[in-house]
């Protein structure tokens, strides 16, 4: 289930995403915006809250300068969740919210709800994130 996704023509430059089969929330990143594309997959071991706590603080941070990316979860992150993407593509979709590309249409839909998303220009430090 996507929660956030930027679209390109054939795939998505990025999602996040929930597997409930593994209880991983995961950044997913194609290596081209082709569809079938190899994918590198970071993921964070959190089980969801089914509804009943205060939800999870998910963010995204791609660092150009040093070709890396990261997913926080609550404030923090690990390295099972940061990859080096040194050949990331460029983007000139819309940030989709609770949904995600796939075989050229949409689908992965979110059972849930996304209370609030911001997006910033520049790579956020850990302090900044830990501070959002």
């Amino acid at each position: 289930m996507a929660v956030l996704s930027q679209a390109g023509e054939h795939t998505d430059a990025f999602k996040v995403r929930y597997e409930p089969s593994t209880y991983t929330w995961q950044l997913v990143m194609p290596e081209k915006d082709e569809a079938g594309a190899p994918e590198k997959v970071v993921s964070q071991i959190v089980g969801a809250d089914g509804g009943e706590g205060q939800g999870h603080r998910l963010a995204v941070v791609y660092d150009d300068a040093t070709d890396t990316i990261r997913l926080y979860l609550d404030g923090h992150t690990n390295a099972q969740a940061t990859a080096s993407l040194p050949n990331g593509w460029h983007s000139t979709g819309a940030l989709q919210i609770g949904r995600a590309r796939s075989d050229d249409g949409w689908g992965e839909y979110l059972h849930g709800d996304v209370d609030e998303v911001q997006a910033y220009s520049g790579a956020l430090t850990d302090r900044d994130v830990s501070g959002l």
